[in-house]
Formats: structure tokens, sequence, C-alpha cells
């Protein structure tokens, strides 16, 4: 790896990712893999806002063992293979690949700042990636990465594809969480209160909430899902019919 700490003149953060990534890591190759990123991103882009200057996106998958997908400047979303092989299907794909859209056309990536790079530099080979994607959820804040969960489902639903086949993403996570012991990434600090944005909400809660920020950058799970899913009942969608 470069000794320079500064991205190169004309190189995006996602093209010196890119280039950390071929260095310290493996790169998926299978076509089972390879070809489902491509079928979904090839569904997806036509239905795209115009965020971003139109940039056509291109998805990879690094070997790296934390399950996260991750995005910055450029053209690369970031689809880490241990997430990576939990969606069974095109719809858990669609979503997640769709939630790192909507950071481009929403607008989320003029927030990355010019020292992040650096900062994830410093931080050395194998960890400049993780160190990237950290910053990266205390940027973006959980008021921004529930939009991005919208548009993510309404992106997948003007591309054909079943809203509640895209939100098992969520139990996947779940099943992932609970087997690793985490129940704090799935209830958060408050397993009956799923308010935790609501201007009128309790002074607790949103302390609670803001230590939830200060480790994780994002909503409980099972809040996600649960706006989510009200999110499509406001929109008049059916619900999932049952056996």
């Amino acid at each position: 790896m470069s000794e320079d700490l500064e991205v190169e003149p004309g190189v995006t953060v996602g093209d010196w990712l890119m280039r950390e990534f071929t260095t310290h890591y493996y790169l998926e190759t299978e076509p089972w893999a390879t070809e489902r990123a491509a079928r979904v991103v090839a569904r997806l882009d036509p239905h795209r806002r115009s965020g971003d200057g139109g940039r056509a996106l291109e998805v990879v998958i690094p070997w790296i063992t934390a399950p996260l997908a991750f995005t910055a400047p450029g053209r690369f979303i970031f689809f880490g293979r241990r997430l990576y092989e939990r969606c069974p299907d095109d719809e858990t794909t669609a979503f997640v690949v769709g939630h790192e859209m909507a950071h481009h056309d929403l607008g989320h990536m003029d927030l990355m700042p010019e020292w992040m790079p650096r900062f994830a530099h410093a931080k050395g080979g194998r960890l400049a990636v993780v160190a990237m994607a950290a910053v990266e959820r205390r940027l973006y804040g959980p008021e921004r990465e529930c939009l991005a969960d919208e548009y993510a489902l309404d992106l997948c639903m003007r591309a054909g594809y079943d809203p509640h086949r895209c939100l098992a993403f969520f139990h996947i996570m779940e099943n992932y969480a609970l087997d690793m012991g985490d129940q704090g990434m799935v209830f958060g600090p408050d397993e009956a209160s799923d308010a935790e944005l609501e201007p009128d909400a309790p002074w607790l809660t949103k302390a609670r909430i803001w230590a939830w920020q200060r480790t994780y950058g994002y909503l409980p799970l099972r809040d996600r899902r649960a706006r989510l899913e009200h999110y499509l009942r406001n929109r008049g969608v059916p619900e999932r019919a049952t056996a």
C-alpha cells in the first residue's frame, strides 16, 4: 500500500478503496455471485433517480469477515462476501444494493469529508475498509439510513421486485445477530420502543437512541423492518399472504 495518505487528484475515494481491496483482499469471481450482482444492478439502474450525476454503479464482492455493505464517492458498491452469501435471492440482494444506490442518489456522498480516506488509510491495510464503513455510519445517522431504506424499497418495487421478499433481508440479519449473541442489534436499547425518531419521543428514549447511534449508526433491525412495513401499508401495498 502506498505511504501517501492523500487520494491522488482525479481519483475518487471509491477508486482508492477498490485499490485497497485488490491489494489486501480477494474479490469474488464465481459466476453465481457476480452474475446475480450484475443482473440486479441492470434491473434497478433504469429506475433510479438521477442523483450523483446519473453515475452508473458497479457491485464488487470482497472477501471481508464483517457482514457489511457500503459505498463511497465513485462508481463502486462494496458488498462483503459474508453478507452476500446470506442473501439467498435477487430480492434480498436488490434491497441491499438499492440501499447503497440511495446514498448516491439522495446526495449522501456530499457528506463525506476530505479527511475520511486519510483516517481510514492511517488505520492501515486490512483495517482501512472497516474504518471507512464505521465512519460512514456515523456520518449518515439513522435518519438518512431510514431514507435510504425507503428509497431502496421504492426502487425495488419500481424494478418489479416483491417488496415483502426484499424485506426478508431483515429476518436474515436478525438470525445472524442473534446467533452472534448481539440482541442489541436486533432490539436496540429498548425492546418496547419503536418511535426513537419521532419528534415527541420521551427524552429518555432519545438519550438511549443517541447512545445506540454512537455504537451502530442505524436503528435496530426490528425498528427498521417495522418502519418499512408501515411504509408499505401507507402506500397501499397488500400484506403478504400467509399459508
